[in-house]
C-alpha cells in the first residue's frame, strides 16, 4: 500500500494534529531518503559510463598516453587510462576495468535495464549480476547465425524481465528470478555447464585481520563434500583423546592447514613468507609500554610483510621452528652493505631482500600487491646512470613497471622511498599520512 501524500495528511481525519504533524514529518524524510537511493543509482551509471567513454577516447588518441605507435599503442593507452582513472577513484585497476565492463556490456546487451539504472532505478550491483549472467548465454565464435539469433533472442528476454523486476523485487527476489531464467534460457547441458564451471576452479586468500585470514577455494561440490567429510571424520577421532581440548571446527581447521602445508612429507611447503620480529619481543620483555601517539596502540609489533600485524605468541613459534618462512629480525639486513654502487644491472638477494622488508607493498602510492611479486625498478634508469643501489631501487608491482616504462606516466621517489605518479592528465598521487 504506498504511503500517505502530504497534502492528504494535512486534512482532518479524525487523528490528533501532532500524530499528523509527526506522520508528515516521518513521510517527508522516507520519501528522502528514496530520492538519495535514486540519486545514488543514478551517479553509479553515469560513473561507470564516464569511464566507458574515458577508455573509447584513449583508444582513439592512444598519443596522449604513450609514445609508442602502432598496433600495441591503443592497448597501452587503454590500460594507461584505466590506471589514470584508479588513481583519481582511489580504487583498483580491477574495479575500474569491472565498472566499464558492466556498462559496455548493458548499454549494448540490456538496453531497458541500463535505463532503468540511469533513471535510479536499478541499483548498480544488480546490473553487474545480470551482466555477469548474460555469460551463460554467450555464443562461440563460429557460431551459425541461427544460434547468434537465438542467443540474442534470449538477451531480449532477459532485458524485458529484469527491467520489471527491478522496480518490483528484493535484491534478493531479483537474483532468485534472474537464475531461474537464465536457467531456462541457458541452450547448454547441465553437463556442458558443470565442464564450463570446472574451468573456472581457484583458490581465493582473503584476510580476516588479527593475524587470520579465509582461504576458500572454488572447486566442484562433490570434491568439496568429500573434503569436508574427511575433516570432519578425522576430527571427531582426534576428540577421543581425552587430552583434546579444541572445538570440531578448530580441529578441522588446523587439519586443513597441516595437510594443505604437507607437515611431515617431503613435499611440505617451502614459501618464502618474511616476518619481522621486534628484538624485544624475542627476548620477552613487554612492549605494553611503547603506545603508538595516534591510535593509543602498541608501537612496535611482529609482521607478516606485506600482510600485516602477528600476535607474539604465533611471532617466537615462527622465529624458532617454522622452516617455511624466511626469519629475520626487525631491521635484519643492515649487516649486509646495500649502499654500494654495484656496477651489474641486477640487484643483490639481499638488495631484494631489504626492499622487500622495508615496502611490504609495491612503492607507488595506493598499491597493495605484494613487494614479494614485484620487480625492482631502478629511480634513475640504469641506462642512464643509474645505480643498482637501495638508494635507487624501489619495488613496483608489473603493471606499474610496465605503465612506468610504457607510458608518459611519471614515476618519483620520495626521501622515505614511496613512489609519486604524475598521469599525463596531470593527476598527481598524494602520499597518506603516516599511521
Amino acid at each position: 500500500m504506498s504511503s500517505p501524500s502530504i497534502d492528504a495528511l494535512s486534512e482532518d481525519d479524525g487523528r490528533p494534529p501532532a500524530t499528523r504533524d509527526a506522520l508528515t514529518v516521518v513521510t517527508g524524510v522516507l520519501d528522502d531518503v528514496v530520492a538519495d537511493r535514486m540519486e545514488t543509482n543514478r551517479r553509479a551509471a553515469r560513473l561507470a559510463a564516464g569511464i566507458v567513454d574515458a577508455i573509447a577516447l584513449a583508444r582513439r588518441n592512444p598519443f596522449i598516453f604513450t609514445e609508442l605507435t602502432g598496433g600495441p599503442a591503443s592497448e597501452i593507452a587503454e590500460r594507461a587510462v584505466i590506471l589514470d582513472v584508479a588513481l583519481r577513484l582511489q580504487v583498483t585497476e580491477h574495479e575500474v576495468r569491472n565498472l566499464a565492463h558492466v556498462a559496455e556490456t548493458a548499454q549494448q546487451n540490456l538496453p531497458w535495464l541500463w535505463r532503468r539504472a540511469l533513471d535510479g532505478f536499478a541499483l548498480f550491483s544488480l546490473l553487474e549480476t545480470t551482466v555477469t549472467g548474460l555469460l551463460r548465454l554467450a555464443v562461440r565464435e563460429d557460431a551459425d547465425a541461427e544460434e547468434r539469433a537465438a542467443a540474442a533472442e534470449a538477451r531480449a528476454i532477459v532485458d524485458a524481465a529484469t527491467s520489471e523486476w527491478v522496480v518490483t523485487c528484493t535484491p534478493a527476489t531479483f537474483r532468485r528470478r534472474l537464475n531461474t531464467l537464465l536457467d531456462r534460457l541457458d541452450p547448454r547441458s547441465a553437463d556442458v555447464r558443470h565442464a564450463d564451471a570446472l574451468q573456472r576452479r581457484r583458490v581465493m586468500v582473503e584476510d580476516a585481520g588479527d593475524g587470520m585470514a579465509w582461504l576458500s577455494a572454488y572447486l566442484p561440490t562433490i570434491d568439496a563434500l568429500a573434503i569436508k567429510r574427511r575433516l570432519t571424520s578425522t576430527a571427531k577421532h582426534v576428540q577421543k583423546d581425552p587430552r583434546e581440548t579444541r572445538t570440531r571446527d578448530q580441529i578441522r581447521a588446523d587439519l586443513l592447514g597441516a595437510w594443505l602445508r604437507g607437515d611431515g612429507t617431503p613435499t611440505a611447503v617451502r614459501t618464502k613468507i618474511f616476518v619481522t620480529i621486534p628484538v624485544a619481543l624475542l627476548a620477552g620483555a613487554s612492549t605494553d609500554g611503547d603506545r603508538c601517539g595516534m591510535c593509543g596502540g602498541t608501537a612496535e609489533q611482529a609482521r607478516l610483510v606485506g600482510h600485516g600485524p602477528v600476535d607474539p605468541l604465533t611471532a617466537k613459534q615462527l622465529f624458532l621452528d617454522a622452516k617455511a618462512f624466511h626469519r629475520v629480525i626487525t631491521d635484519p639486513v643492515r649487516s649486509v652493505i646495500l649502499d654500494v654502487d654495484r656496477r651489474s644491472y641486477r640487484p643483490t638477494t639481499a638488495q631484494r631482500d631489504h626492499l622487500i622488508l622495508t615496502h611490504g607493498t609495491c612503492a607507488r602510492d595506493g598499491c597493495t600487491r605484494l613487494a614479494l611479486d614485484a620487480d625492482i625498478d631502478h629511480d634513475r634508469p640504469w641506462a642512464h646512470g643509474g645505480l643498482t643501489n637501495a638508494r635507487n631501487l624501489r619495488p613496483l608491482c608489473p603493471p606499474d613497471h610496465a605503465a612506468r616504462h610504457g607510458t608518459t606516466f611519471a614515476y618519483r621517489s620520495r626521501s622515505d622511498g614511496s613512489v609519486e605518479v604524475t598521469t599525463p592528465t596531470g593527476h598527481v598521487t598524494t602520499q597518506p599520512p603516516p599511521f
